[in-house]
């Protein structure tokens, strides 16, 4: 009976403007999607207008059956549609994200849940804690401590409880984001506990987060024997700009270990003590790995950096060209091509620390697939991560240093990095950078390249077949499978790295998308319609993320 009233409704209904809209509405709520699309397609037409609010509904439409859908795919399609239009007003819509049975689901629901603002955002996260996979909750805890949720602190505290002791090394750095006086209560707890890393880690958040009230505890682990502790310690006291501990800091300064020499000199160097560079910079050209970072900080050391990038071990020319590139110097690029671009090594790279976690420097990794696997670590992930920080940071060098590495990257084909370094060019916005963008935008035999090409210089509204080589790909493309995602790092691995490694689509997936993004942000009616005819004659389960970029676009 229901769909022989529908069949009545779509064809003895007159196709005036209101009848004929509420027929869209009900074809879409119906599952009749294709049908409902065609017939607002048909008004639109005969009208030569969109109207923005049955648009608006048929998204919403859209987004709630892919949420409600038994589908894994679907679901997580429908979360990113949700994130990409930022739409607050389907907050039960993420509940159903949370509530999934898989991982990835979840991951993406708290990632976009954590762009809004609204209160009721806490609540859904609250949910995750009660999600089987552990990443999923401290991602969740991660979420809510950056919001500085006043009532997370009990779970946080909770959830540490029910994990072995050396899992807890993760969680000061919550307590210390949160800092309400429950969260440093137990911040102040955790730094009496009997595991040395946890105690060490506590120490780290602290004077991290500029915690002062920590500085009696910080003192008195100074003075301890073991070499960890009075690393950790002397950090900490540079850290909070501590005067009253130079003489301590003087006498860590003579230890035997390098490690706790080396950060007692660089907290006195902070401290204004500038004759304490020495030791450091002694350490770096004897080529300690982890005395070299630490130049950054250290004026006029240029020259020394340059000599490290001669050295035959490339794990020390890595480091040396990492801190050349924060200090703008173009010599650093050589050796930064050689770990942008891939070749027969499968070179990865992976942070070491020190004992007492106060320094940091890169480790090559040769044959970095295998070693991945081999140690079940996302080698792979914190390597592109790095490389993506290579990239925006390079851009503050020479511009004819940055274009260098760009017509590389380009033509080494590296297109997991194209994305990134299109944006960056596009954000140039030189003649230099439009005229590269303009050459890849005929590159042959690389059609990836040429497509994000072109679709930048549609952006920047330079003169040329770019608006009609996105449009006709946009169309070309719109049966493409549904958009697969590449995996990410936990909060843990990604904060050392680029900070915010958000769920990203894989390459062509992605190049999808932003033409999509493109077409909405253009604003023109032509764009709308395509995104249309993508909804009603693409790829089913497209049409949930599709909708995401409806809503974005009328907003």
């Amino acid at each position: 009976m229901g769909r022989l009233l529908l069949l009545a409704l779509t064809f003895c209904l007159p196709l005036c403007s209101g009848i004929s809209k509420n027929q869209v509405l009900y074809l879409m709520q119906a599952g009749e999607i294709e049908r409902g699309i065609h017939l607002y397609q048909d008004w639109a037409k005969e009208n030569e207008r969109h109207d923005f609010g049955i648009l608006e509904q048929m998204g919403h439409i859209l987004l709630r059956q892919g949420a409600t859908s038994h589908d894994e795919e679907t679901l997580l399609l429908s979360m990113y549609g949700l994130g990409i239009a930022g739409s607050t007003e389907g907050m039960e819509l993420y509940e159903m994200g949370m509530n999934s049975q898989n991982p990835l689901t979840q991951m993406a629901t708290i990632q976009f849940l954590s762009r809004l603002q609204e209160d009721e955002v806490e609540d859904v996260l609250f949910k995750a804690f009660s999600s089987p996979f552990l990443l999923i909750r401290m991602e969740a805890a991660y979420a809510l401590a950056q919001r500085r949720s006043e009532r997370v602190t009990g779970m946080i505290d909770s959830l540490m409880q029910k994990l072995p002791p050396f899992f807890h090394v993760y969680f000061p750095e919550l307590f210390a984001m949160i800092g309400t006086p429950d969260a440093m209560g137990v911040l102040k707890r955790m730094v009496g506990h009997t595991h040395l890393t946890v105690r060490l880690s506590s120490i780290l958040s602290a004077a991290r987060f500029g915690r002062d009230d920590f500085l009696a505890e910080i003192r008195a682990g100074a003075t301890h024997s073991d070499p960890a502790e009075q690393e950790t310690c002397a950090a900490a006291l540079g850290y909070l700009k501590d005067s009253h501990s130079i003489a301590l800091l003087k006498k860590l300064s003579q230890s035997d270990n390098p490690n706790v020499k080396l950060v007692a000199c660089q907290s006195l160097s902070h401290l204004g003590e500038i004759s304490y560079r020495e030791p450091i910079l002694e350490y770096a050209f004897h080529k300690n790995p982890l005395a070299i970072p630490m130049l950054l900080e250290v004026p006029n050391t240029e020259p020394l950096l340059e000599t490290l990038l001669s050295d035959y071990n490339f794990q020390i020319r890595v480091n040396a060209a990492l801190v050349l590139l924060k200090k703008r110097n173009p010599k650093c690029v050589p050796t930064l091509l050689q770990m942008l671009i891939k070749d027969e090594k499968d070179l990865g790279f992976q942070p070491i620390y020190s004992l007492g976690h106060a320094m940091m420097a890169w480790k090559v990794i040769p044959s970095a697939t295998q070693y991945a696997k081999k140690t079940q670590q996302d080698i792979p992930g914190i390597t592109l991560a790095l490389r993506e920080m290579i990239l925006q940071d390079a851009l503050e060098l020479p511009e004819e240093e940055f274009l260098r590495i760009a017509r590389e990257v380009f033509k080494r084909k590296e297109n997991m990095l194209v994305p990134l370094l299109i944006h960056l060019l596009e954000n140039l916005g030189t003649e230099g950078a439009i005229q590269l963008l303009q050459e890849e935008s005929l590159h042959a035999g690389a059609p990836f390249i040429r497509s994000y090409c072109h679709l930048a210089l549609y952006r920047m509204r330079v003169e040329g077949p770019h608006k009609d080589y996105v449009y006709r790909h946009l169309k070309e493309e719109r049966n493409h499978e549904i958009f697969q995602f590449r995996e990410m790092l936990s909060w843990t691995d990604r904060k050392e790295t680029a900070g915010s490694f958000l769920l990203t689509p894989e390459e062509n997936s992605r190049l999808i998308i932003e033409g999509y993004q493109t077409l909405v942000e253009s604003h023109e009616m032509e764009g709308i319609d395509i995104l249309l005819s993508a909804l009603r004659l693409g790829h089913e389960k497209n049409r949930f993320l599709l909708a995401g970029l409806l809503l974005k676009a009328i907003q």
